[in-house]
């Protein structure tokens, strides 16, 4: 018996099929990550290690990618969000 072909796994936003980040990718995780980092330190750290491990999973073909990698930018976002809030309201201290 023959098996079903299997519909090809969509790949992460910011990802290459050799699990490699794209320019694009890499910009803006090297941004949230960095703000994440500094103003959330736990959630950074958070995403640094899933994005690592999705982007390994990436790499070898796991469906499992995806998974890992959505979480990894969820990590990032709130730490993105307070760091640019405190930038702007650091930036308008200096103004005013």
């Amino acid at each position: 018996m023959t098996q079903p072909a299997m519909a090809p796994v969509p790949l992460p936003w910011g990802t290459t099929r050799t699990g490699e980040l794209t320019r694009k990718g890499t910009i803006l995780g090297a941004v949230m990550g960095t703000l994440a980092v500094f103003t959330t330190l736990p959630l950074g750290i958070t995403g640094i290690v899933l994005s690592c491990k999705g982007l390994d999973r990436v790499h070898r073909g796991d469906p499992s990618a995806r998974k890992f990698l959505t979480w990894s930018w969820i990590c990032f976002v709130p730490g993105t969000v307070i760091g640019a809030a405190l930038i702007v309201y650091g930036a308008l201290s200096l103004v005013g």
